[in-house]
């Protein structure tokens, strides 16, 4: 893009990210001054060492790092300012309008729920829809990502499926 004044705003845009943890021991600087804009139809590919930044730069773009974190620079999403966000924004951004899909989902699902139930949760809580509709929903979203018999995995528990299959919950 040429940057012109009429290219549509970007999606999401990260400007001049800097995330430290801080400690009484140490400060570690994870992030230094990163910069990226991802418009409508295109895709990033964030590449890196192990520990060099990548999945703490994505958890800042939707202020999922711990508290003893400092995060410095803009990042927006669909216009909005997320690192000043109020928690009500931060709630309805997360899962509705951004969503983040972890390497090891086992860690992101509840043992305790189906995945039916924490697919119709999200739903719920996006959409305002009945149980019976976000089941219904639930249903064909594991239809969308290919989960084989997903009438019998909206009643699973995370545990009882593959790594892969899990993952494709998650997108679900």
């Amino acid at each position: 893009m040429d940057g012109s004044a009429t290219d549509p705003a970007p999606l999401a845009e990260v400007s001049g990210l800097n995330v430290r943890f801080v400690s009484r021991d140490a400060t570690v600087h994870a992030v230094n001054g990163i910069d990226f804009a991802v418009h409508d139809g295109e895709v990033l590919c964030i590449l890196g060492e192990s520990g060099s930044g990548k999945t703490v730069s994505l958890r800042a773009l939707l202020r999922l790092l711990p508290r003893h974190a400092r995060i410095d620079g803009s990042v927006r999403v669909a216009g909005e300012e997320v690192l000043s966000m109020p928690a009500r924004a931060l709630r309805d951004l997360r899962g509705g309008k951004v969503a983040m899909i972890f390497q090891e989902p086992m860690t992101a699902l509840d043992p305790v729920y189906t995945v039916g139930q924490q697919i119709g949760e999200a739903l719920r809580r996006h959409t305002g829809c009945s149980r019976a509709a976000a089941r219904a929903r639930a249903f064909e979203l594991l239809e969308l990502v290919r989960i084989p018999s997903p009438e019998r995995r909206l009643d699973a528990y995370p545990h009882e499926l593959s790594g892969g299959l899990r993952q494709r919950a998650m997108i679900a």
